[in-house]
């Protein structure tokens, strides 16, 4: 991922916020590649179902499609734990229920660390906290 298509990601995330919208054919046009939009279609499909997963069980549910890009971009794109594999689900530390879909409660996970972290508690890289 290039910083340039990072910028564009970002960019459309928070037009997204903003709007409190999903128009996605607006969203397309603002992606600028069809591999960004792919990108967005399905990062904002993982915020969302995770959102409605948070909602059912009543946990907190404040997480946004930028807050899970800018999560993701700090990780590079990769597994909070073992920063090696490329990341293929969001991850709670704390269970859902509990800690809810937060920024502070949401990284990105490979599934074979996300098996691993449920049975021994890996420890994932720390995400710096806003002030």
């Amino acid at each position: 991922m290039t910083q340039e298509d990072m910028q564009m990601l970002l960019h459309v995330a928070q037009w997204i916020r903003d709007q409190k919208r999903h128009a996605m054919r607006k969203i397309r046009q603002l992606a600028g590649t069809e591999e960004n939009y792919l990108i967005i279609a399905r990062e904002l499909d993982r915020v969302n179902g995770q959102i409605i997963q948070a909602r059912s069980v009543h946990a907190e549910a404040t997480l946004t499609l930028l807050d899970w890009l800018l999560i993701v971009d700090f990780y590079q794109w990769k597994c909070a734990y073992c920063q090696e594999k490329p990341f293929e689900v969001m991850y709670h530390p704390i269970p859902l229920p509990r800690g809810g879909t937060t920024a502070s409660n949401c990284v990105p996970a490979c599934c074979s660390c996300r098996t691993r972290k449920k049975k021994s508690g890996l420890v994932m890289m720390e995400l710096p906290r806003k002030v």
